[in-house]
């Protein structure tokens, strides 16, 4: 079966609520799918839930199908652990997978673009323009996110 790894970055948690539906809508397409947020150290956090360390999420990178990766724009850059994913993501052989970016931004969207160039600079196979949205996250954007999500399920079954 078919893996969607989505991982994000997030600031108020508007990313990750992008992220679940994303994951909700590849999984109804069948794919086999796995959501990870960024932080310092792979660990479990209060409140049930687990934080992923950059260099665990690139192994798990490296053995998907399919990324989605999400962030939300601050200072007109990516959230610092997303970051950190594109700086060493140059490193592994993502040629030919399926990509694509998504997240909030609240005056001008950047991050969502910056990951789109650095796929491509993997060549990663692009679902362009990805999903950016501004603000809070309605159930307009929770429909889009999660259509996203069957868009890269459908990529993949393309694929093969």
């Amino acid at each position: 079966m078919a893996k969607l790894v989505v991982i994000y970055g997030t600031g108020t948690g508007h990313t990750g609520e992008m992220a679940e539906q994303i994951d909700d809508g590849a999984r109804s397409e069948g794919l086999e799918t796995e959501v990870i947020l960024l932080g310092n150290v792979t660990e479990d956090v209060p409140g049930g839930g687990r934080t992923t360390s950059v260099d665990d999420a690139l192994a798990i990178m490296d053995s998907a199908d399919a990324v989605a990766i999400g962030s939300s724009t601050y200072n007109m850059l990516p959230v610092v652990f997303v970051e950190q994913l594109l700086e060493k993501a140059g490193s592994l052989d993502l040629s030919g997978k399926v990509g694509t970016a998504f997240g909030p931004y609240a005056t001008r969207p950047k991050a969502v673009g910056i990951v789109i160039v650095a796929m491509k600079s993997w060549g990663m196979d692009v679902l362009e323009p990805g999903l950016q949205v501004s603000g809070a996250i309605t159930g307009k954007i929770k429909q889009e996110s999660r259509e996203l999500g069957e868009s890269i399920a459908r990529a993949l079954s393309e694929k093969s």
